[in-house]
């Protein structure tokens, strides 16, 4: 069955953030939703080394080249198979009681 919610997480030379967002979307009550992380293309490289080893449970990650937030946001809505879609930017969190 596929998950209630798709969360999409854009991400261009951000990663140091990547952590913390997806630990505040993993720690949410409900756990019916998958994590989509895409890689617009960072060129730094201590962004390019976090998405390298980047692996965390219900996430995926898309690397492409860089086109912008708005296509990286809808190459994850492309890919995602939830009912609803929750953009998150990758420097983010959200809150576990909401």
């Amino acid at each position: 069955m596929p998950p209630k919610i798709s969360v999409i997480i854009p991400c261009f030379n951000q990663a140091e953030f990547l952590d913390d967002c997806v630990n505040s979307v993993l720690g949410q009550t409900t756990h019916d939703f998958e994590i989509i992380v895409v890689d617009d293309g960072s060129t730094a490289e201590a962004s390019k080394k976090i998405l390298d080893n980047f692996s965390r449970e219900k996430t995926t990650l898309i690397r492409q080249k860089n086109m912008g937030l708005p296509r990286a946001r809808n190459t994850g809505i492309k890919h995602a198979k939830g009912k609803y879609i929750l953009p998150l930017d990758c420097d983010d969190k959200i809150s576990s009681d909401v």
